[in-house]
């Protein structure tokens, strides 16, 4: 099989055991098998979203290039990065990284959970290269098969590790694409892959699911020989709610720390193979599994088994559950302290020192309804996840298990419980029950045989006590060795308000519904209400239960008479509370800080709607019908949500919307990729908002194509057709609203209120940013308060059209008070001045943000020659500069508008840096929306038009970024009038939102300009990149290893200069000017890499380049770059 065939046939092999990445599988399968046919190994970073077959396909990639003899062996080994952020983590790490680089029978190593590792960790695994060596901080010696720092008079001191020539895959996981994007600015820049996979759908999710539950039941029948049946209960026919794999899918959460594959198997594989065995269940029999009340069942001979007593928890798993549970910060506390304490005995163990067992045994001390069996429950599994119990076996008792009908046999009794729990965990509720006074003969007998059995058993049982704070105490009381074999007393406080309203959807959820969004602020008001000090059994999930349950029969009442559409949802009419109070606009405005035109329109059209409400109580009709749809025009972070907001509560208050929910969206919410779908995508989101807001924000970004305004279409037919049913606000900048105003004449007439919502002054900025300060327990100095009102009129005199707004006031509070802490940390300081900011504050805050802010000229030093090209940069930063200062005094901004370039040069001559520069230096002025640039290749642009896909859709995508568009010759063919004529009607359409680079060779660039003056009017900006001179190369390679800490002597430097002219020289070259370098010294690194490897060298020569070095990297790039 050639190459072509060998990856179709791999990519085959994936697509059909897995669903959802063709694109990915093809990606990934090119590069190992090119790699491979190179006789090279790589470094690799697999993104993408949890359950998208990332470690699986590597996995089944290398199973299928050793089955075609491609590879000498198929295995990878693996390091959990997540498994070691604990102290000494990093010395368990060195000790694993070790021996992994050290095993000569894998091809490769896989490193899982990248996303949370430590910094230390990935600061050293972003120098792993295969074939060469990581040199260590510090020296280290093995003992006992664990790495440890080593003392001055160790032998054998290891100070770097080995790397084989391996594959080094990455795998991280990430909910928000971003996160990575920040993660691979400071790490992993040696590898030289990223791919990413596509985050499955939940029908794609739901296919897989039910594969899998396939497969492991008949792997069950092959291992067992047991039939398993997926059914109803009572083997009815009549179907329930739904079935087993519905149930699965329903439950399955993406949360859970679970692949799917490892979900079904500790859901459904593992508890089956584990009742089977306990139950000593027969070849040849059947079990049918069942839902019922949303859990599993089994029916074995009429026998029936709850599924999940037999299931055996991992600790990622119990983790989530402790997780889950709302509250319990004690609890969840102490478990993070004994997997803590696990990690360093077993760590202790492995340096053969001596381990200690601490005790388990606990108080769980709070009211009735907090949570304290259900924690006993989590508490044991997190506890047999963990391995510290031999068995596992939890054991719930109460007194009435104690006590038998012969006095006598209470001792007896008691022994019997806790040897039943041995091994395991004994939960003890109402413990205080056991002994309720002194007089008490019998409950002192039961608990002198429990101290007796915890005493005889210390090593190999965990007792949990459970009971009111006040009775517990009293207890502990009656017997002394009580309180000291219990030493941890974990606190069980009453939820709060917001704690137990998440405990009412939980509750709600759990039995089937849903509660309405508009529901929220009536029930924290109620839990608040009757949350009353001393009255202990209010503030409890046992209360909101009652809750619940109550405005469950309610709603089944009210859908059986009435047209109550919804069958599982809970409505505010359900829990039949109280009238709200009288909405007060002028109460709610003054909390807002400036926006005097937006508030003087909600009060007038408060008024207006007071004033037809009163007609209405007097019986006068009028004509008035009011359309309340807006336009908010504004800046970013200038309140247009928080207004938004508050027009909901107005007009709900005001009965103009029957639920009274603001849902917020984006041009993502409406348009769909699918073909077909986007109207239908629109119409569901729109009708979430019924009875509601719809709060639209950068609407104007649904005007950049034919998706968008397939939108903008539907939405003006929904909002005709429910014009009374829900109210929509459109937001976004001033500029932009009002060009999108003229792509459907439609809009206008349904959005007759336009308000502006201009940046904050600098009095109003700081008046926002004292509110956040006190809010947040803080105050200010006098000269606190002076440093701050300078540094806000400096930020607004310096701002641009992102920055004089509220989300900057709210970060620089946030680092305000960062600073502040930091100084108190390391000063020695009074009480009072604990939360008091100074200008001391002020300023070192204002220190650290200038050095954070973008830096023109710190960025032209990475510039080597290009005098040119640095003052163009210099000139456009005034440009804009100039600009947005002639903008704020309201003064014309624009003679030419467009802001376009043309780049002329020959490869390799930093075209690509030099845009790089410009587009960081715009994204730091808020001139576009992306710090790097966007590269279209003549190829891609082709491909998509033959694909029926517009310049026009193509660069649709890319609003609001620097696009560079290399090899722009191409448009001088004859074919591509119809691209040139699409490209001006982009420009013109998106003139002040995205930088167009067209790049290419200065004669035929000048020729494209000269037969198209249109377009050359629209590329003001022209800049030549000329061939560096041979000192520009030589300054430009030890620019490069100085930047990579490298070091030459004389000898070399001079070595390295005779190389450079003689590359330069030889016109034979394929690569030319920084391309040419840079291969160079990635040819030049290597050699280095692999003599100092092969050498014993102090870490001192790590960094040191040689003569022989440079000479023999010359002749490997001559050999690899000389064609004839």
């Amino acid at each position: 099989m050639d190459k072509n065939e060998i990856i179709l046939d791999i990519e085959k092999k994936l697509n059909k055991e897995f669903i959802g990445q063709k694109e990915f599988f093809k990606e990934i399968s090119e590069y190992f098998i090119n790699k491979i046919e190179n006789e090279e190994k790589g470094i690799s970073i697999v993104a993408g979203h949890k359950n998208t077959f990332k470690k699986v396909s590597i996995r089944t990639i290398f199973d299928e290039l050793y089955e075609k003899k491609l590879i000498k062996n198929k295995n990878l080994d693996e390091i959990d990065l997540a498994s070691y952020n604990f102290n000494l983590g990093y010395n368990a790490f060195l000790t694993d990284l070790y021996e992994k680089l050290g095993n000569d029978k894998s091809e490769g190593l896989i490193f899982k959970n990248t996303e949370k590792a430590s910094k230390e960790i990935m600061k050293l695994l972003s120098s792993i290269y295969p074939n060469t060596c990581i040199k260590l901080n510090n020296d280290y010696v093995i003992k006992n098969k664990f790495l440890v720092e080593a003392k001055e008079q160790d032998k054998n001191k290891i100070n770097k590790i080995v790397c084989h020539n391996k594959f080094f895959i990455f795998i991280y996981n990430y909910e928000d694409k971003n996160e990575f994007e920040e993660f691979l600015e400071v790490s992993l820049k040696n590898s030289d892959r990223n791919f990413h996979t596509r985050e499955l759908t939940q029908k794609e999710k739901n296919i897989i699911i039910r594969k899998k539950l396939t497969n492991e039941i008949e792997k069950i029948k092959d291992d067992l020989g047991i039939q398993v049946l997926l059914g109803f209960k009572d083997n009815s026919n009549e179907k329930e709610e739904f079935g087993v794999g519905e149930y699965l899918q329903k439950n399955f959460s993406k949360n859970s720390g679970f692949e799917i594959t490892e979900y079904i198997y500790y859901k459904v594989s593992d508890p089956l193979r584990n009742l089977i065995l306990k139950e000593a269940i027969e070849d040849g029999e059947k079990i049918l599994i069942y839902v019922d009340r949303n859990k599993l069942y089994c029916n074995v001979n009429s026998e029936i088994y709850r599924l999940n007593k037999y299931s055996t928890p991992t600790l990622d798993e119990v983790r989530y559950k402790l997780e889950s549970i709302i509250g319990v910060k004690d609890l969840k506390e102490f478990l993070i302290n004994i997997e803590n304490n696990y990690k360093v005995q077993r760590i202790r163990e492995r340096l053969g020192l001596r381990t200690s067992r601490i005790s388990l045994n606990m108080i769980f001390a709070g009211n009735a309804g907090t949570g304290k069996t259900n924690a006993a429950r989590i508490t044991y599994e997190y506890l047999n996840a963990l391995g510290l119990l031999s068995k596992g076996v939890f054991v719930e008792v109460s007194k009435a298990d104690f006590i038998t009908e012969n006095v006598n046999e209470t001792a007896k009794r008691t022994n019997d419980i806790v040897n039943s729990a041995i091994g395991g965990v004994l939960f003890i509720d109402e413990a205080y029950a056991l002994c309720e006074s002194e007089d008490d003969k019998v409950g002192k007998e039961i608990v002198d045989a429990l101290l007796k059995g915890i005493e005889d058993n210390r090593n190999n049982l965990t007792v949990i006590l459970a009971g009111y704070e006040k009775d517990m105490e009293e207890f502990l009381s009656f017997n002394q060795g009580l309180k000291s074999r219990f030493p941890n007393i974990i606190h069980f406080e009453d939820y709060n308000p917001e704690e137990m309203y998440r405990i009412a959807l939980q509750i709600a959820k759990a039995k089937g519904y849903r509660i309405a969004k508009n529901v929220k602020n009536d029930l924290i008001d109620l839990f608040t209400r009757n949350q009353l000090t001393g009255k202990n059994d209010l503030g409890n999930a046992r209360f909101v239960r009652n809750i619940i349950e109550n405005a469950i029969i309610y709603s089944s009442r009210k859908y059986l008479n009435s047209n109550k559409s919804e069958i599982d949802l809970l409505e505010r009419e359900d829990f039949n509370f109280k009238a709200s109070a009288k909405f007060d606009l002028e109460e709610k405005l003054k909390d807002i800080i400036g926006l005097e035109e937006v508030k003087n329109l909600l009060r007038s059209q408060y008024k207006l709607l007071i004033a037809q409400e009163k007609r209405k109580s007097v019986g006068v009709n009028t004509e008035i019908e009011q359309n309340l749809n807006m336009v908010f025009a504004g800046n970013p972070g200038t309140g247009k949500t928080s207004i938004a907001r508050l027009v909901a509560q107005m007009l709900n208050s005001m009965g103009l919307l029957k639920i009274g929910q603001l849902v917020e969206t984006d041009r993502s919410s409406f348009v769909s990729n699918v073909p077909g779908e986007t109207a239908k995508k629109t119409e569901e989101k729109f009708k979430e908002a019924l009875g509601g807001v719809l709060f639209i924000d950068e609407a104007y970004t649904l005007a950049n194509d034919s998706l968008g305004r397939e939108a903008i279409e539907t939405l003006l037919k929904l909002i005709e057709d429910y014009s009374r049913e829900v109210i929509v606000i459109l937001a976004g900048y001033e500029k932009e609203m009002e060009e999108f105003f003229d792509v459907n004449i439609g809009l206008r007439s349904r959005f007759p209120l336009w308000t502006n919502f201009e940046d904050y002054n600098p009095n109003e900025l700081l008046e926002m940013a004292i509110r956040l300060v006190e809010s947040k327990g803080f105050k200010l100095s006098k000269n606190g308060y002076t440093a701050l009102k300078k540094s806000f009129v400096d930020i607004y005199e310096n701002s641009d059209a992102q920055s004089g707004n509220g989300r900057m006031v709210r970060n620089y509070v946030e680092n305000l008070i960062r600073i502040q802490s930091i100084r108190i940390a390391e000063e020695d300081i009074s009480v009072y001045e604990m939360n008091l900011i100074t200008s001391k504050d002020v300023e070192r805050l204002n220190t650290s943000q200038y050095d954070n802010e973008f830096d023109l000229e710190v960025r032209l030093k990475d510039l080597i020659g290009n005098e040119e090209a640095k003052e163009f940069l210099r000139n456009q930063y005034k440009l804009m500069r100039v600009k947005e200062r002639r903008k704020r005094l309201g003064l014309s901004t624009d003679i030419n508008r467009y802001m376009n370039i043309i780049f002329t040069g020959d490869i390799g001559t930093g075209k690509k840096t030099v845009l790089n520069i410009l587009s960081e230096t715009l994204y730091s002025m808020g001139v576009v929306k992306a710090k790097s640039i966007v590269d279209l290749s003549k190829e891609e642009i082709i491909d998509n038009m033959k694909n029926g896909i517009s310049i026009e859709d193509i660069l649709n995508r890319q609003v609001g970024k620097v696009v560079y568009i290399d090899n722009a010759e191409f448009l001088l063919e004859d074919t591509s009038n119809r691209i040139i004529k699409d490209l001006i009607k982009f420009i013109d359409k998106h003139s002040n939102r995205i930088v167009i680079t067209l790049s290419g060779k200065s004669k035929d660039i000048k020729r494209l300009m000269q037969v198209n003056p249109e377009l050359n009017y629209r590329f003001p900006s022209m800049l030549n990149f000329k061939d560096y001179k041979k000192d520009e190369l030589f300054n430009m390679s030890l620019s490069i290893l100085e930047s990579k800490k490298y070091i030459l002597d004389d000898e070399a430097k001079e070595t390295l200069k005779k190389a450079i002219i003689e590359l330069d020289e030889n016109r034979n070259l394929s690569l030319r000017n920084g391309l040419m370098i840079k291969q160079y010294l990635d040819i030049l690194i290597r050699e280095q890499s692999i003599r100092i490897c092969d050498h014993k060298i102090n870490p001192k020569e790590m960094s040191v380049i040689i003569s022989s070095d440079i000479i023999k990297s010359k002749d490997q790039f001559l050999l690899k770059n000389i064609f004839e």
